[in-house]
């Protein structure tokens, strides 16, 4: 165990990488993100005014269940 060799060998194909273009790329990843927190925040919204308006039906008493 203590002579192992464990290094991985290099790949040969890497010449061959021809890399994206950056600035589009990471410009889409811009967007996509602000557009993530944007949904992101929408969403927390409603949700905390969904759960303040049924704490308040619950403090008023005008919460019925089942119609």
């Amino acid at each position: 165990m203590k002579n192992d060799d464990l290094r991985a060998d290099r790949d040969e194909d890497l010449d061959h990488f021809v890399p994206r273009n950056q600035t589009k790329r990471s410009s889409g990843l811009v967007w996509q993100v602000a557009l993530g927190v944007f949904l992101g925040g929408l969403a927390l919204w409603l949700v905390q005014l969904a759960a303040t308006s049924l704490y308040a039906k619950f403090l008023l008493g005008t919460f019925t269940f089942g119609g």
